[in-house]
């Protein structure tokens, strides 16, 4: 298993409160192992897809993969594209909370509201015309799928959740939310 990008939506208010308590911070992103029932295997698997389709939820595989089409950028600890595009898979203050990788970060009330509306402009059909197997393979994109890397089916997921990931940029601008980002 590979590394995860995940988006949780969260009040302004709340995070404020969550800031000097580092377990509730963590609730946000991981499902806690004492709230699954490992006997009953329904009960789990049911949790999971309650969890993941939470509208205040978002994870992404291929996260790597829509950061270089959205910004043309293969290198992530270097990035020389600005906000707001930057700011979807990359971006963010980081938080005292740790995550699998790096540190849990958060984008504020207005660089939701910009993400959103540069998302809102870039269709689906446009990161399709950007997607080139060969530089992406080339590239190193992660996970750099085998055998074969990066084609038109391994990105096909991609573009399958692309719109859904826009909404909840939309929702959360509309919503007034604070969006906290970690890779695990």
């Amino acid at each position: 298993m590979g590394i995860t990008a995940s988006y949780k939506r969260i009040t302004p208010q709340k995070f404020a409160e969550i800031q000097n308590d580092i377990e509730a911070a963590a609730s946000f992103f991981e499902l806690d192992l004492d709230d699954l029932d490992f006997s009953n295997p329904q009960a789990m698997i049911a949790k999971l897809q309650e969890r993941r389709s939470n509208k205040h939820y978002f994870r992404l595989e291929d996260w790597h993969a829509l950061h270089f089409l959205l910004t043309g950028e293969s290198n992530l600890d270097d990035t020389q594209t600005s906000p707001p595009l930057c700011n979807v898979v990359m971006g963010g203050t980081p938080t005292q909370f740790e995550a699998g990788y790096r540190f849990v970060r958060y984008l504020t009330l207005e660089e939701v509201r910009d993400v959103a509306d540069a998302l809102s402009q870039t269709s689906v059909e446009e990161l399709k015309r950007r997607f080139n197997s060969t530089v992406f393979n080339a590239a190193e994109i992660y996970p750099n799928p085998s055998p074969g890397g990066w084609d038109e089916e391994e990105i096909e997921t991609l573009f399958e959740l692309y719109p859904k990931l826009v909404r909840f940029f939309q929702n959360a601008a509309k919503e007034g939310d604070i969006v906290l980002l970690s890779s695990d």
